[in-house]
């Protein structure tokens, strides 16, 4: 297996407190081996619960509301941070969205230029959540198969810079994975 293959390994083995040994990490073709694995590895269950994402979005809207006083529809993913925080009130507002959302690895806009290097849209801030409701799930093992499937899927999407792919490509022959 090589690196990139190693890292996608890693980052799985971070995100749901588990340890896949080498032998099994060979039979993982495609990204459905790997979401079966770890789904049973974690001892998922089946559940109605609306996805990790969209559960993400209405917590960080709901924040955004309640802190900026913003209509519902004036928040979307592709709603630019800095229209929602005006220059004026950004490094406060920002502030107390921080505090409100619980979201720790958000950056202090008081410095610098404000969103350039910040999370520029409400995407980024919803990937964020994403991140923190799975370590929520991870400390208490309550993984349901949905949201497994949703993590690996996002995982697969950052280490490898892959947008678009499905569960049945193979890692090697379909997506590059060296």
């Amino acid at each position: 297996m090589g690196l990139d293959g190693v890292e996608l390994i890693m980052a799985v083995e971070s995100t749901f407190g588990i340890s896949i040994p080498d032998a099994d990490t060979e039979e993982m073709l495609t990204p459905a081996l790997l979401i079966q694995y770890v789904q049973s590895a974690v001892q998922a269950k089946p559940e109605a619960k609306p996805c990790l994402s969209q559960r993400a979005f209405h917590s960080v809207r709901k924040d955004l509301m309640n802190v900026l006083s913003a209509k519902r529809n004036e928040i979307a993913l592709d709603t630019k941070i800095c229209k929602l925080f005006p220059k004026a009130l950004r490094a406060d507002k920002w502030e107390q969205f921080r505090q409100v959302s619980n979201i720790a690895s958000l950056p202090d806009l008081r410095f610098g230029r404000g969103t350039v290097f910040a999370p520029t849209r409400v995407k980024c801030l919803v990937k964020q959540e994403v991140h923190r409701i799975a370590a929520a799930l991870c400390l208490s093992g309550e993984w349901a198969t949905s949201e497994v499937r949703s993590m690996i899927r996002m995982i697969i999407s950052e280490q490898l810079g892959i947008k678009r792919f499905s569960d049945e490509d193979e890692f090697v022959r379909d997506l590059g994975v060296d």
